[in-house]
């Protein structure tokens, strides 16, 4: 099929609808990606997936709205595989109603794991998503240590998936899974190639904007400039898509934990009192750091390690370490503590 020289994305989309019969989702994107501005590519094949008839386009099309962040147009499509007469296409719609709830934050973690239980798995692509939504369980629980239970079965699957651009799109979320799964192993330059993959490979700006702030975290012990330069990239993706989360989280937390262990605090604030009593023991203000932290009912390992470092506690810190360990198989923020453990040491 050939495209004809339009220049606007309303008139390259109609070149695709007015085709007898109907083109693969891969092929409809992969044709505009090398045609169109990207942003057109993306739109027409939004566009795409909601017109679509045929059953595969149908499911694959729920995959590609999910990736792209297109969350009421995966509503609709949803409801256009629950009310089709393809029992397959059903199966999948049930799935992706539980992905899109969970996505929206409308389901909790047990929900969600309770209704997948009640599922059955009898595909490549539906286990594959099964597997997929029980990896994003155990991280939401900071399980991290768990997804090695997963991850030749998620591989052979995949690998074993025809339609290419589903196989584009779940290997996508393999190095995302991936990414996380090596990062917390403190394992950073196995991460940065997923990382770096990612970046490469997705043209999703909510996608570039949660890995250049996993980068940015990443790049702590190493760099200063690198890591920032990510958190800023990511914030100046976040205002370019009005992602009014991804800005808050990117000012309040990311910019602020970097600058503040780095000792770079000027001109950084936050009105998150945990990560503005880092701010303060970075600048020396050791009272106000712990007048902040010790209103607190509980602690969290960071909290325990900003306090510990601020009265120089060596017990308090090892209870950080091991927290950051036992209850998260964190091993990259237990540095945190370590290294905290290690200064003091030396010292005495």
């Amino acid at each position: 099929m050939t495209l004809v020289d339009s220049g606007t994305g309303s008139r390259t989309r109609n070149q695709f609808f007015l085709q007898e019969g109907e083109l693969p989702l891969f092929h409809v994107f992969q044709s505009l990606s090398t045609s169109e501005n990207i942003n057109i590519a993306i739109d027409v094949t939004r566009s795409y997936c909601l017109k679509a008839e045929a059953d595969a386009n149908q499911r694959v099309g729920m995959e590609f709205l999910y990736a792209y962040g297109f969350l009421d147009d995966l509503e609709q499509l949803i409801e256009k595989n629950l009310e089709s007469d393809n029992p397959v296409n059903r199966q999948w719609g049930q799935l992706y109603k539980i992905i899109h709830l969970r996505r929206k934050r409308k389901l909790k973690t047990g929900e969600y794991l309770s209704l997948l239980n009640k599922l059955e798995a009898d595909s490549v692509e539906i286990e594959s998503l099964h597997m997929f939504l029980r990896v994003y369980a155990h991280f939401e629980r900071k399980e991290f240590g768990r997804l090695s239970g997963y991850l030749d079965g998620l591989l052979e699957n995949i690998h074993k998936i025809g339609d290419p651009m589903l196989r584009e799109l779940f290997s996508v979320r393999m190095d995302e899974m991936l990414l996380t799964f090596h990062w917390k192993r403190n394992e950073m330059i196995i991460a940065r190639k997923h990382g770096y993959r990612i970046l490469q490979t997705t043209h999703c700006p909510r996608k570039k904007i949660d890995i250049h702030n996993t980068m940015a975290l990443g790049y702590l012990f190493d760099s200063y400039h690198q890591a920032m330069e990510h958190a800023l990239e990511a914030k100046r993706l976040a205002n370019m898509t009005e992602d009014l989360t991804a800005i808050q989280g990117i000012n309040n937390y990311t910019i602020p934990f970097i600058a503040a262990f780095h000792g770079r605090t000027a001109g950084i604030s936050t009105p998150v009192e945990s990560e503005a009593a880092h701010l303060a023991l970075a600048r020396g203000d050791i009272p106000t750091c712990i007048s902040i932290l010790s209103s607190f009912e509980s602690l969290t390992p960071f909290q325990q390690y900003y306090l510990g470092k601020a009265t120089s506690d060596l017990e308090m810190l090892e209870i950080s370490y091991r927290r950051f360990i036992s209850e998260r198989s964190d091993h990259f923020f237990a540095k945190l503590p370590l290294l905290e453990m290690n200064k003091l040491n030396a010292v005495h």
